[in-house]
């Protein structure tokens, strides 16, 4: 017998008995979210990591004993987030199967549901506390990887590796530098939410941000270097409390100082050769590959026409183009790929996560979790404009807890609101100024 809740799917009866396997089930997640950056952990056959495995696990634990969070982090959000899933994975199914590659796109498609809809089942849906457990083991898991790669390069020498790449820029359990600095700069605004939170001790987030930092700067990517300080600022500035935008400025102002007069010799070589001569000259073609990058994007442009409607089909621009790589612009790569029903698609799933971001905001206390949500959403988006297909991991895993972190605590405010009598979660008014006198929640 199964019966249905309002925030659940289908949920079996019976409880004492599925408090043990619940405990897995959480224990799994866990263990998912902490891996889910550790990408060299994964089958030769197809892309599937041990947190996926992980991740399954608890898909299935959860279904059995606890039900599915069908809403995810709203009725209305949710239901566009799937309706722009279903349309970017029709667009390069149907493009795919119109194709001389059709097993690519079932196996792209398939990467894409569940990178945006198996993760999003096990990681939302849950309370605020177990919320604010996955933040600080994906936190934690960054910082871990920064530190292995200081070691390796500083101390081990490491070059030619899974990961350091030849010309000594770190890789990560990424095993790619431009993601493995995307995924630390997405790291940024929860390590932000957890110090402002007082879930993470202030000595402690200082010492593990400069420590993200300078895992960016051994990246060598201007990707990084740019989403870091876009995360950065942009949670202390829609934070709502400006004591963190002057405390900030004040800390960095003489640093910056200090490197333009006399700190650039104990920059790594690495940032020194691909990053740190473009921003001193403001000459882009220094900034890496960025010249190659354009040149992509052009070829890319000239083909949307002729691909507007049915696309090459998943995993062929690279196959089709005279330049035999894929456009690092995910917008681009699937309007040739999918059409333009796949280029919508995603388009609609951003557009779907800013309506919890501004109900979480109008929440008593929520302007920091809608500023962590709202930063890493922006970012992300804008990543886009710099990476082929985003479905690997360790680009939804922040995302979607970061949305997820934003709803918990708006359901927390309205359970207490409404059990201690206040008015109805509807009526909740901006941050800050709640009628029912009630404070926010920590």
């Amino acid at each position: 017998m199964t019966h249905m809740t309002r925030t659940s799917g289908v949920q079996p009866i019976s409880s004492d008995r599925h408090t043990f396997w619940q405990r897995i089930e959480f224990a799994c997640a866990v263990c998912a979210v902490f891996l889910s950056a550790v990408n060299f952990l994964r089958t030769n056959m197809f892309y599937f990591t041990l947190s996926d495995l992980l991740f399954c696990a608890a898909l299935g634990l959860r279904a059995l004993t606890g039900g599915l969070p069908l809403r995810l982090w709203g009725r209305a959000s949710a239901t566009v987030w799937l309706c722009g899933l279903v349309l970017l994975c029709s667009g390069l199914m149907i493009s795919s199967l119109l194709s001389t590659a059709p097993i690519r796109g079932i196996v792209i498609v398939g990467q894409y549901l569940f990178a945006y809809l198996v993760v999003a089942l096990v990681v939302c849906g849950r309370d605020l506390g177990t919320m604010w457990t996955f933040a600080k083991v994906y936190v934690a898991s960054i910082f871990l990887m920064c530190l292995h790669g200081i070691y390796l390069i500083h101390i081990d020498g490491q070059k030619n590796t899974a990961f350091v790449s030849g010309n000594g820029r770190l890789t990560g359990f990424v095993e790619r530098e431009n993601e493995c600095a995307a995924v630390i700069a997405l790291a940024m605004p929860m390590l932000m939410l957890l110090a402002s939170k007082g879930k993470v001790g202030k000595v402690y987030a200082i010492v593990i941000g400069a420590t993200m930092a300078y895992g960016i700067l051994l990246t060598g990517s201007n990707t990084g270097l740019a989403g870091f300080a876009f995360t950065f600022l942009g949670f202390m500035v829609l934070s709502g409390s400006w004591k963190y935008v002057v405390v900030g400025l004040a800390c960095l102002t003489p640093f910056a100082i200090w490197i333009v007069h006399s700190g650039r010799d104990y920059l790594p070589a690495v940032f020194q050769k691909r990053v740190l001569g473009a921003l001193e000259t403001g000459d882009l073609s220094q900034a890496g590959t960025f010249d190659h990058r354009v040149e992509l994007m052009h070829e890319a442009l000239g083909r949307v026409q002729e691909t507007l409607w049915i696309g090459v089909g998943a995993d062929q621009y690279q196959v089709t183009s005279a330049i035999r790589q894929p456009v690092h612009n995910l917008y681009l790569l699937l309007s040739t790929e999918g059409g333009i029903m796949a280029a919508i698609g995603f388009g609609v799933m951003i557009a779907a996560t800013f309506l919890p971001i501004v109900r979480t905001y109008r929440v008593p206390g929520g302007a920091a979790y809608a500023a962590c949500a709202l930063v890493s959403v922006s970012m992300f988006a804008l990543m886009a404009n710099a990476f082929p297909h985003l479905y690997g991991r360790f680009w939804t895993v922040p995302i979607i807890l970061t949305l997820g972190l934003a709803t918990s605590y708006c359901r927390a405010v309205e359970k207490r609101s409404i059990g201690n009598g206040a008015l109805p979660p509807a009526r909740i008014l901006r941050a800050g100024r709640p009628r029912s006198g009630l404070g926010p929640i920590r």
